[in-house]
């Protein structure tokens, strides 16, 4: 009888193990794949109201995960299982994240045949279940670009500025640090009654989410004159900056590695140290700023030393082209990727301000040598990238034409307080073209 009741029991738990087994298969998980859940509910799913319409479609939610939008969409958990590790490699779906828009796909049978997950604004995974087989390839949302302007009067700073025009802020930080960086100190040079013109790319993607582009052309009123870009592309075919006059913008080394500051302590042969107490060189400049502010390398170049010494703290060392080496120190921490050997680009973050070694509180002390003598970051003149090519001068010269026509039509509400820019835009002379002359255009009078 016992052993009656044995063979029973080993039946029983050998069946329910062969179940699991069949069930948990890849070719289980396929089939089931291609065809939802049939249970109760197939009933609610949405109608198709168009051929190119999603069956499921929606937002991520506060703690929603991929496996409870899958369930939702009529899937069973080795279905789940299976999409999430074949896609893997292009997409980890543990990590969606509320805000994220989706659509699943069904064919006319009701089997899952497509699915759509955002991952940015700018992309999303696009997955294909087809045979018993999952494909998933990362794309890029088709954008819809239009040229919009924008102007403002400075009263305090540029940014304050931007937010009272309705101007989007990360034009401003491409202002600032990306175009005109080398050539305006925006702490010292902006004075009240300044303004700024530009024309600059808007996005629109095909659910009306825009994005701001690139500014195509500017014009900044500052230190008593104006001060032009326009976005053209340089002699290997990159976008960049130039001049009304075809020079490039971009110097070898920025004027300052860090968007915001205060100078505590400027170049000095001779200066009280605040932590040794005695008067000895300051050969660099301190800026203060609020700990953790990222600090950028000033041009391109290769790390020499990222490393904590007693009196520096963590400090960077970085060399450039044309025998310059800029220093970075009492940094907090350094950033992903910043090691001795390591290529940096100019304006890419190397590490966080900090207050470690002699410091008495979070400040970034920034060194510069020329051919390894110290000289002050703040007056040295750098030279420029290379200007416009005489292959290119004439249709830059269009270009910077028709961009300044449309930069004058720009008001400026500027009242009484704008002053008034009065320069001529000179004709460009073309690399290489000394004494030359490219025609007879009327030289552009800045706008009143």
């Amino acid at each position: 009888m016992q052993n009656d009741k044995l063979k029973s029991i080993l039946i029983f738990v050998g069946s329910l193990v062969l179940l699991f087994l069949v069930a948990t298969s890849p070719k289980v998980q396929r089939e089931n794949v291609l065809t939802a859940a049939t249970t109760a509910r197939d009933s609610v799913a949405p109608e198709k109201t168009a051929s190119n319409a999603p069956d499921y479609a929606g937002i991520v939610s506060r703690n929603t995960s991929f496996f409870d939008l899958m369930r939702q969409c009529g899937l069973d958990p080795p279905s789940i299982n299976w999409i999430q590790k074949a896609v893997r490699n292009v997409y980890d779906f543990r990590r969606i994240y509320p805000g994220q828009h989706y659509e699943v796909y069904a064919a006319d049978d009701g089997s899952i045949e497509k699915m759509k997950f955002s991952v940015s604004d700018e992309s999303y995974i696009h997955i294909d279940i087809k045979d018993g087989e999952i494909s998933a390839e990362k794309k890029d949302y088709e954008f819809t670009t239009n040229l919009e302007t924008a102007s403002g009067v400075i009263t305090s700073s540029l940014y304050e500025a931007l937010d009272k025009a309705g101007t989007p802020s990360e034009l401003g930080n491409a202002l600032a640090d990306n175009i005109f960086a080398w050539d305006v100190d925006f702490h010292h040079d902006i004075q009240k009654g300044d303004y700024y013109r530009m024309i600059y790319e808007e996005k629109v993607r095909f659910d009306g989410l825009k994005k701001t582009g690139n500014i195509i052309a500017a014009e900044l009123f500052a230190g008593g004159k104006s001060h032009y870009a326009f976005l053209f592309p340089d002699e290997s075919g990159r976008p960049d900056y130039f001049d009304e006059n075809g020079k490039s913008l971009r110097k070898q080394l920025i004027k300052a590695p860090l968007p915001l500051f205060r100078v505590s302590s400027g170049f000095s042969h001779r200066r009280f140290h605040p932590v040794l107490h005695h008067w000895a060189p300051h050969l660099g400049v301190d800026y203060a700023a609020p700990w953790g502010t990222p600090v950028m390398a000033s041009g391109d170049g290769t790390v020499l030393v990222a490393a904590r010494t007693y009196a520096n703290g963590n400090y960077i060392k970085i060399r450039h082209a044309n025998n310059y080496v800029t220093y970075y120190l009492h940094l907090s921490r350094f950033a992903k990727g910043v090691f001795p050997g390591a290529r940096v680009s100019q304006s890419q973050v190397i590490g966080y301000v900090g207050a470690t070694g002699f410091a008495t509180g979070p400040h970034l002390d920034y060194r510069v040598t020329k051919n390894g003598v110290f000289v002050n970051p703040r007056t040295i003149s750098l030279p420029p990238a290379n200007p416009i090519t005489r292959a290119s001068i004439a249709a830059f010269i269009d270009l910077r034409d028709r961009h300044l026509a449309r930069l004058s039509g720009i008001n400026v509400d500027a009242g009484a307080e704008a002053p008034v820019a009065s320069s001529a835009v000179p004709v460009p002379q073309p690399r290489g073209a000394a004494g030359s002359s490219l025609g007879t255009r009327t030289p552009y009078a800045a706008p009143r």
